[in-house]
């Protein structure tokens, strides 16, 4: 094989190289704006990595390139990479030592002032011939002399990348938690892998065959192979540095598993878009047609060779091996939904519809607001009696005379009431009735057969085993409420704490409730069911430290406990003196009063209160904000004066 033809090769491999630097860095930029380009260290970051994407896609473009005329525009648009890589990376600096407590304006001064500077050198670049001279374009490796300048800029650049590293090793050093000591010393070793891949070395030689040695190209393959480890390595430790409410193994899988299905994916597909294409014919097809169908089959081989080897995948890279995780994996996977547990029992009752031959068939649950009709089939589904809970209320009190032991009227285990018959559903734990599994009457008097009974039973008991898994799910879920605002501040401590951010007691724990709209939201749908109804009794508030001690207080019913909260907080808006419906200081308090508590209509709160009806929902607005603020202080006061409450204590 002579010589021209390895170099042909190696500058293949060396433009692949270089893709594949370019996918992963765009994607990473990508990452982080979607998640956490708030932080300051992943700002500077992403600017870092940023840059160098520009000049490394600039280099491949201009490979490209088929006029002189083109290559000169491409080269000087690297430049916006190359002359900002050094600012970014003092950026990057400044932002390491914010991290360990040393805040310095002076120095977020210099951070402006290396960017101005380097955008200055972009500007020489472009307009003048100071900083690059002529252009020698070479084959696979054009550059410019340099200018009279350039040395400024060399200086310029690898000055500002040692204060950068200065920098860093100071922030290592400030660093008092092990972890954070370690993962700025694995920063510092690879945080010159920018300025590294990026400084023009070409400039510094002025030869025309210096891109027809071997050498050359194993040279350029060797630092961009270095570049592309050091950038993933400080990729694997930057990104915990904006981690506030996720613990690190989340990020780590959630930063995994894009990695593979983005940049590793598109890689793949660009090696084999481009080894098809360099052949004159693949498989008997033309180029052009062969790497269509080749492009396509990679895309679909990655995904499912990602979506087959997940788990064993998972488990060579540690992510989600924990016990805790796993269970909570096989739980997720078996959770069952409430439009799945309504499927089922459609299925279940469609079933018993159809074996006993009666028209309709019900579930109905008992709940602390009263029973409810789970799922209907057949004529009854359709009944606007039933289905508004017409008869529900005779029920209830029969289920009271049930669970009380009194007589009633029962034939072949079956509770005959009105025209149905009903199959009381228990509690494999307790015995407890939970709910009534009924059909309609197909005659006078029960005349199921033996055969029917004893199929009836068997639906019954999967009935009843479909609720009491349902009803312990949201028991689950119920915990898991409550816990959250604990855990989220947990984990902000935790941030907290690796990074020495902010003091390990100013965590706020309503901040896993979401933003002031999202909970102004909540409590909306929470008056406008004050008295009973999902939006209340399922409001993420429940998961309130408040709420959670406002239910040991009324015997464990979230209703009442969310309806006690509510009525505190409604509480607090009402002024000192004598009531007034028509003074400004009353007015927010009465249209809460009238509104939610009496559950008047909006027409008659507003002409109680001589208002139009488009001033009383402003003003209804402003209410419910203020409703929501005095529950979250409400909220914050009682996690301060709970100290056992502090996962940090």
């Amino acid at each position: 094989m002579s010589s021209s033809v390895i170099q042909s090769y190696l500058a293949l491999f060396n433009d692949v190289l270089q893709s594949a630097i370019v996918i992963f860095g765009a994607s990473i930029v990508l990452y982080n704006i979607g998640y956490s380009l708030r932080d300051r260290v992943t700002r500077a970051y992403s600017a870092l990595i940023g840059f160098v994407v520009i000049v490394y896609t600039t280099e491949l473009l201009v490979t490209q390139t088929v006029t002189v005329v083109s290559v000169e525009p491409w080269l000087k648009a690297g430049w916006l990479g190359i002359a900002n890589v050094p600012a970014a990376l003092f950026h990057l600096s400044d932002a390491l030592l914010v991290t360990t407590g040393s805040v310095s304006t002076r120095r977020r001064l210099m951070v402006r002032a290396a960017y101005l500077a380097s955008n200055g050198f972009v500007l020489m670049a472009a307009m003048t011939d100071w900083l690059l001279a002529d252009l020698l374009n070479l084959p696979r490796a054009p550059h410019f002399t340099p200018g009279p300048l350039f040395i400024v800029f060399a200086l310029y650049f690898w000055l500002l990348t040692a204060v950068s590293v200065w920098n860093i090793w100071r922030a290592r050093r400030r660093a008092l938690i092990l972890v954070t000591r370690r993962r700025m010393t694995i920063t510092l070793a690879s945080v010159l892998a920018a300025p590294i891949g990026v400084f023009p070395y070409l400039l510094l030689n002025t030869s025309t065959t210096i891109n027809d040695t071997i050498f050359f190209w194993l040279l350029m393959i060797a630092v961009n192979l270095l570049v592309s480890f050091l950038f993933s390595v400080l990729t694997l430790q930057l990104v915990y540095f904006a981690t506030t409410s996720s613990p690190e193994r989340v990020v780590r899988v959630r930063l995994y598993k894009y990695l593979a299905r983005v940049p590793l994916a598109a890689t793949f597909v660009l090696v084999i878009y481009i080894l098809v294409g360099r052949a004159s014919t693949f498989l008997g097809l033309e180029s052009g047609t062969a790497a269509a169908f080749a492009v396509v089959a990679t895309v679909i081989l990655v995904e499912w060779a990602i979506h087959t080897f997940k788990r064993p995948l998972e488990r060579i890279f540690q992510l989600d091996d924990d016990p805790d995780v796993r269970r909570i994996q096989l739980l997720s996977e078996r959770i069952v939904t409430t439009r799945e547990l309504h499927d089922f029992l459609e299925g279940l009752l469609s079933t018993t519809c159809n074996a006993l031959q009666t028209p309709s068939a019900f579930v109905v649950v008992f709940t602390p607001e009263g029973p409810r009709i789970e799922k209907a089939v057949g004529p009854l589904a359709t009944d606007q009696q039933v289905s508004t809970n017409g008869h529900l209320p005779e029920l209830a009190s029969t289920q009271q005379r049930l669970v009380a032991g009194e007589q009633v009227e029962m034939v072949d285990d079956l509770l005959v009431w009105q025209h149905f018959w009903l199959k009381p559903l228990h509690s494999r734990q307790n015995g407890e009735m939970m709910g009534i599994f009924g059909i309609q009457a197909r005659g006078e008097s029960v005349d199921l057969t033996r055969d029917e009974l004893n199929l009836f039973e068997r639906l019954s008991l999967q009935a009843a085993d479909a609720l009491e898994d349902r009803f312990l799910q949201q028991q689950v879920f119920a915990a898991v409420e409550g816990l959250l605002p604990q855990i989220t501040a947990f984990q902000q401590r935790r941030s907290a704490a690796f990074t020495g951010q902010a003091d390990l007691t100013e965590i706020d724990p309503t901040e896993g409730l979401g933003d002031e709209d999202e909970i102004s939201n909540m409590v909306k749908d929470a008056l406008s069911h004050y008295w009973g109804g999902p939006k209340l009794t399922e409001s993420p508030l429940i998961g309130l430290r408040i709420v959670q001690l406002a239910l040991e207080e009324n015997d464990g019913n979230p209703a009442r406990a969310m309806r006690t909260i509510l009525e505190r907080a409604i509480a607090q808006q009402k002024p000192e003196g004598e009531r007034s419906w028509t003074s400004p200081e009353w007015i927010l308090y009465n249209i809460l009063e009238l509104k939610f508590v009496e559950g008047r209509k909006v027409r008659d709160v507003a002409r109680r209160l001589a208002m139009s009806e488009s001033d009383l929902y402003r003003k209804q607005r402003v209410a419910i904000e203020n409703v929501s603020r005095t529950i979250l202080d409400m909220e914050r006061e009682q996690f301060s004066s709970e100290p056992d409450l502090d996962p940090a204590a």
